[in-house]
């Protein structure tokens, strides 16, 4: 009788699992340099420089970050590279989530949570904005055939640059130098069958007018599938 409740214990507890084990699959695929969402069916061509990270999801639970391309070729500030001290990596990031919100109404949230420094969106939360960021502008566009919102924000941080204090670069610093800059990050948003779309590109200030062209090339290559399809059928 005790193997008999011993069994009956073990089979809950594996069936109790098996929701946890559901197995994951990657959120996009990327080849010849064309990186396409396995789940919302649009891709995006990515040059060489940048490189394809990819995350993974559960059928029923997307994930809200679906793919994020990082420069492979940045340039780096020249007291950074000098003393070892932090500095931001080009990046794009691509989030997407199940809503009716429109774009002007997403922007509207985002420009609320930089001024509030809070939000209950997990979108905006995770980037990076809330707590230092500054809105610059925005506008209408089209991206990808659908209506979308551009803005531009700035994101506010201190380098802190440690090193000899004997060395006559750092001498008046006493051997630690902080420098306020900025990263300028550029925010794509649209809605499109039901899914909002945020696409952010960020760089530091000091190098953004470079990165911003290849940020450009990369977005303005983006397709819905769905919708060239219905162009062919027409």
């Amino acid at each position: 009788m005790l193997k008999v409740k011993g069994f009956i214990v073990f089979a809950i507890v594996v069936l109790l699992a098996i929701p946890s084990m559901a197995k994951k699959v990657k959120t996009v695929e990327e080849k010849d340099g064309v990186v396409t969402d396995l789940r919302l069916n649009y891709t995006l061509t990515v040059p060489n420089n940048w490189k394809v990270k990819k995350y993974k999801e559960k059928e029923d639970e997307p994930a809200l970050m679906r793919t994020m391309f990082s420069q492979k070729n940045y340039l780096v500030n020249s007291d950074a590279k000098a003393f070892d001290g932090d500095f931001t990596i080009p990046e794009i990031q691509i989030y997407a989530m199940q809503t009716d919100m429109t774009p002007e109404a997403f922007f509207d949230s985002l420009k609320s949570a930089v001024k509030a420094h809070d939000s209950k969106l997990d979108i905006i939360n995770k980037m990076n904005l809330v707590i230092s960021g500054e809105f610059i502008q925005d506008r209408e566009i089209t991206l990808a055939g659908v209506h979308s919102m551009q803005a531009y924000f700035k994101r506010n941080w201190d380098r802190h640059i440690q090193g000899d204090p004997n060395d006559p670069r750092l001498r008046q610093y006493g051997g630690l130098m902080v420098q306020s800059i900025h990263d300028v990050h550029v925010v794509y948003a649209m809605n499109h069958n039901g899914w909002l779309f945020v696409i952010q590109g960020i760089a530091e200030a000091e190098f953004f007018t470079r990165v911003e062209p290849e940020f450009n090339q990369i977005i303005s290559t983006m397709v819905f599938n769905d919708m060239e399809q219905a162009e062919t059928a027409e």
